[in-house]
């Protein structure tokens, strides 16, 4: 007899915070330059605010600190936006348990994580899909992403794809930051996705 079942663990670790006046402001309109040769999946612009937290959660003054990142990336075909919530890490583990096999520690159970934090001044947003607690056990797939300003203003995002059976790729894109729209043209709800990681 097997018993099966979803174990969702969402572990949250706060980082030390840091001013957020020590930090870039990575809020804004921002299009890709050069967008001639990029790809479908590629972002030809992003939508970027940050908030700002100044109490702690009893109300009580703090240093402020950039709480949440909320990035709309317009696509050829659809829009995204994704919600993180800067200095947090979490994830989830799911699998099948057989009978009789109690807390095992050698199953390998599907586990996805996510971090989001800083690094200096870069911003570091990571998800991970691993087969079971490490990657080496089985197929995985990881995601990273670099978010930083250069000397002229412009961001630099560096996306880096790896995984077991496909070629590690790092994509460095560079968006202008320009004014935002007031109007935007409405969207289709079939063409719009929010994710959030919290």
């Amino acid at each position: 007899m097997r018993h099966t079942g979803w174990l969702s663990i969402v572990s949250m670790l706060v980082a030390a915070t840091v001013a957020a006046q020590d930090k870039p402001d990575l809020s804004g309109r921002w299009v890709l330059a050069g967008s001639t040769a990029a790809g479908p999946d590629v972002a030809r612009s992003l939508t970027v605010r940050q908030s700002i937290v100044r109490t702690t959660f009893d109300g009580a003054p703090m240093d402020s600190v950039f709480g949440k990142l909320t990035v709309e990336r317009q696509f050829v075909s659809d829009v995204r936006t994704d919600i993180y919530q800067i200095g947090i890490s979490g994830g989830t583990v799911g699998g099948v348990v057989p009978t009789g096999r109690g807390t095992d520690l050698n199953l390998n159970i599907p586990e996805w994580r996510f971090s989001v934090g800083w690094e200096g001044n870069r911003l570091v947003i990571e998800r991970r899909n691993y087969s079971g607690p490490t990657r080496e056990v089985g197929p995985y797939t990881e995601h990273v992403e670099v978010w930083q300003l250069d000397a002229r203003g412009m961001l630099i995002l560096s996306v880096t794809d790896r995984g077991s059976g496909i070629e590690s790729t790092t994509n460095v894109l560079r968006y202008m930051k320009t004014r935002e729209r007031r109007h935007d043209p409405p969207r289709s709800p079939l063409c719009a996705a929010t994710i959030e990681y919290r």
